[in-house]
């Protein structure tokens, strides 16, 4: 393998080393707060799952969030392989905050948006 190929590959490892598992999990937990806040209110239709078109709108935004958090792979990928790659490893949890943050309020958002009657 080349030396460039090698390089991708151990960055790879070191995205997949930080970004999944325990983060991931606090990613999914932050947003399950959010859910359950509106759950608990019991103002949002999306979570009322008698319906099955409000469990199919619910599971599409559980995937559709999941498959946001792997946006941030992108930049993660491309900053590790520019010299700045050491102080990246030590500042990447911001990516993540920021992340977290903006995707629970879009779901805040979404489910404010799907309001009982």
């Amino acid at each position: 393998m080349s030396a460039l190929s090698d390089r991708l590959l151990e960055n790879l490892s070191d995205g997949v080393g930080f970004w999944e598992l325990k983060r991931r999990l606090t990613y999914n937990g932050v947003l399950g707060l959010v859910c359950g806040y509106h759950a608990i209110r019991g103002d949002s239709l999306l979570l009322r799952w008698s319906d099955p078109d409000n469990l199919t709108a619910f599971l599409s935004f559980v995937i559709v969030a999941n498959v946001v958090y792997c946006a941030a792979y992108v930049p993660d990928q491309a900053i590790q392989l520019t010299p700045y790659r050491e102080g990246w490893k030590r500042w990447r949890w911001l990516l993540l905050s920021f992340g977290t943050f903006f995707a629970s309020l879009l779901a805040h958002a979404a489910l404010a948006g799907f309001k009982s009657p």
